[in-house]
């Protein structure tokens, strides 16, 4: 101990020769320095003014502050403040329920704030503005795209190890999980909201998360611990002041106590909830106030009045295209019309609500109408349409099983997605700290030759520490080893579960080819690849003279092809569908003998098969059918107890890119109908063959609603369209195919 503050003692006599050499043998490294954003008083102000602004209600004040905020913004070209500026127009159009805008305005707010981070290294509004374009795609139903951007919003403020954030964005997490019908999983991420927030000891901040707990209870059918939860949610948002979610929690309470059927309490609140939207001027919200304005009057016997508030809340919501709220109002409506014994009406009700609830993909809302219809047709003694009915809400059903297990497995990728990156944050973490102690070691080393006086005494402490450091190294180093170990092993399960899950929704049974949603899963990604290479192409021709001009890049195309086996139901009929089986199976091995792996290769159901030769150029293409149309043909089919068989295809193919409408969702759709009339074009001249398009003229109206046979042979024999065929002369049907 005595060595020990002599060791001290000499320490403290030396600091001043200890400080200056420091200083010189620091001079010449780059040391870690966290960059601190300056923040100028006068944009703190303009964001905090509108931020109330929005809060009271006045949003077209809100709108006209943030239009002013981004063009102070723009004149100093700040990109923060001009990301911030969009950031709050964003939040401006959500507050209108007007979606699309708000994405507009976060997804250019996202794209300023990633070159601000880039320059200035300043993560945390970027994650603010990722976390809201998350919330956007949730109120759009697009779930697996809302939790990546929420996912990657967390890793920064995990990084940033920001308690508060981490919390508000495991709400955000359960929300978008309860929406996809992940209660358990949404439970558990808001227990993971109400730990961060009791760290910190924050009870201002759990009103939100009362919220959602009370909106799973009166899901999961428990209304009392419901009512439980909104009241104090109340007593919460009252004290805040917020307009929006007081009115929000007095609809909620009016939802809640007409359903307990305490109607004076529920009137009491739907009216307070109908004041305060019509005061912030939220237009939707306040359509959605007065359906539960029109249950309370079905609760009270008003069949009548609930009928009258319906038919305006469809009017204007049609008009202003709110269309899930359009969907509610349907369904609620014919509730009332059915009470009414107005069977007609509620009829067209249904029948309207359906029609847009397949709209909107909203396929549960579309299979509790098929079920009201189930109903009132086998009211009216009508067993063939209820059957109808009854079969179209098996499958809606089914499809929305599927659904639920894609929504699963996006889930459960972006979770794996997010516990690789944190692994990945942590590792990185860990290696600064080893840099941080190896930096450390070197200091020692260097005070060690300033000691020269105390040479043998430093040296016996400084081997001491070094004994002790290696232990401690050596233990941490095996701490992480084991925890890395359990980190990969169960992200090695998880990638296997996934694997295995994907595959099985992806590959067609029979024939182990890729499935029709597969294809329509990764088409539009090949079909984007190539616009873009098209784009590029284009505007560098355009820029330059004609003598410098070079051809479009070899390999940038591709093709799609439609593939039919010829007289397949004649084969089935007279050699039995054991026979088809084994020939569509076999059609499989002569497609990878033709195409390349890279290709797709797709069973797009019965006897028809899709392949999309990607990165080839149009002209490959016939050649390409030709030869699977000579491999189809040219060798028997090997059936099992049987003579082998032969067996001819028709094909036809249309190539990419082609001038077609603005709308890059729609390519595809009309690529395969032009495959599909160059196919029928094909089966019409004797079959065995392969017809297809090449060019088209870019005045032709390609709409896949407007395709069929007779306007490609009109604009065939007007010289508007290429089309390459294997046939002596191509013959056309006298009416096109329906």
């Amino acid at each position: 101990m005595k060595k020990f503050v002599l060791a001290v003692v000499c320490a403290q006599l030396l600091q001043p020769w200890l400080v200056s050499a420091q200083q010189q043998t620091t001079s010449g490294v780059k040391t870690d320095i966290s960059v601190q954003t300056s923040v100028d008083p006068d944009f703190t102000a303009r964001q905090l003014q509108l931020q109330q602004a929005r809060q009271q209600g006045d949003l077209a004040l809100a709108d006209a502050l943030a239009t002013q905020y981004l063009t102070a913004a723009e004149q100093q070209a700040d990109l923060l403040q001009m990301g911030q500026a969009y950031h709050e127009l964003g939040n401006n159009a959500m507050a209108r329920n007007d979606y699309p805008l708000a994405k507009q305005h976060l997804e250019q707010a996202v794209s300023l704030l990633t070159q601000n981070n880039e320059q200035n290294g300043d993560a945390k509004p970027l994650a603010a503005a990722l976390r809201r374009l998350g919330m956007v795609y949730r109120y759009q139903s697009d779930y697996s795209t809302a939790l990546d951007y929420v996912y990657r919003a967390m890793q920064i403020y995990q990084l940033l190890q920001d308690q508060a954030e981490i919390a508000n964005s495991y709400g955000s997490v359960g929300t978008i999980l309860e929406k996809m019908g992940q209660y358990e999983a949404a439970l558990q991420a808001h227990q993971q909201e109400l730990e961060y927030y009791a760290r910190q000891g924050k009870s201002s901040d759990m009103a939100s998360v009362l919220f959602n707990l009370a909106n799973l209870n009166h899901k999961l059918g428990d209304p009392a611990k419901a009512l439980q939860y909104y009241l104090q949610v109340m007593q919460l948002d009252l004290a805040s002041g917020d307009k929006r979610n007081i009115a929000y929690s007095h609809n909620k309470l009016a939802f809640l106590y007409t359903d307990l059927g305490q109607l004076d309490k529920a009137g009491e609140h739907i009216r307070q909830a109908l004041q305060l939207f019509a005061e912030i001027g939220a237009k939707r919200d306040l359509d959605w106030a007065r359906t539960v304005e029109a249950k309370l009057a079905l609760a009270n016997g008003k069949p009548q009045q609930a009928r009258q508030i319906l038919d305006a809340v469809i009017q204007r919501a049609t008009e202003r295209q709110y269309l899930s709220l359009l969907v509610d109002a349907y369904e609620l409506a014919a509730t009332v019309a059915l009470q009414q014994q107005d069977d007609a009406a509620a009829m067209v009700y249904i029948n309207a609500g359906i029609a847009q609830a397949k709209q909107n993909h909203e396929q549960g809302r579309e299979a509790k109408l098929q079920q009201m219809r189930v109903t009132l047709l086998l009211k009216k003694d009508d067993a063939p349409a209820a059957l109808a009915a009854l079969l179209a809400q098996k499958q809606l059903d089914d499809e929305i099983f599927n659904s639920k297990r894609a929504a699963a497995i996006a889930a459960i990728q972006a979770q794996t997605d997010y516990t690789s990156q944190q692994y990945q944050i942590e590792r990185l973490q860990h290696e600064k700290d080893l840099q941080q102690a190896r930096l450390e070691q070197q200091k020692l080393t260097r005070n060690f030759w300033i000691y020269g006086l105390l040479a043998g005494f430093v040296l016996l402490i400084s081997l001491y520490r070094r004994y002790l450091q290696h232990r401690q190294n050596l233990a941490l180093e095996h701490q992480v080893n084991v925890r890395t170990a359990e980190l990969q092993q169960k992200n090695t399960e998880l990638a296997l579960a996934y694997q295995q899950l994907e595959t099985i929704s992806l590959t067609d049974k029979l024939t182990g080819l890729s499935n029709r949603h597969f294809l329509e899963s990764h088409i539009d990604k090949e079909l984007e690849l190539c616009r873009r290479q098209w784009h590029d192409w284009q505007q560098h021709h355009n820029r330059l003279e004609a003598a410098d001009r070079v051809s479009m890049p070899e390999h940038s195309e591709l093709a799609v092809f439609l593939i039919d086996l010829d007289h397949f139901k004649q084969l089935n009929d007279q050699h039995g569908h054991h026979a088809g089986d084994d020939v569509l199976r076999q059609v499989k091995q002569r497609m990878q003998q033709v195409f390349r792996q890279t290709d797709y290769l797709v069973r797009w159901g019965g006897e028809e098969f899709v392949v999309v030769a990607r990165q080839i150029n149009r002209a490959e293409a016939s050649q390409l059918a030709s030869r699977f149309v000579t491999q189809v043909a040219a060798t028997p089919f090997m059936l099992a107890a049987q003579q082998p068989l032969a067996v001819t295809c028709s094909v036809g193919f249309a190539c990419y890119p082609l001038p077609l409408d603005k709308d890059p969702g729609r390519h595809f759709e009309t690529l395969l109908k032009i495959a599909d009339c160059c196919l029928y074009a094909a089966k019409h001249s004797g079959r065995n063959g392969w017809a297809g398009l090449t060019d088209i003229s870019p005045d032709l109206p390609l709409l896949p609603a407007h395709l069929c046979a007779e306007k490609l042979q009109s604009w065939q024999q007007q010289g508007l369209l290429q089309l390459v065929h294997s046939f002596a002369r191509l013959q056309w049907p006298p009416l096109a195919r329906q």
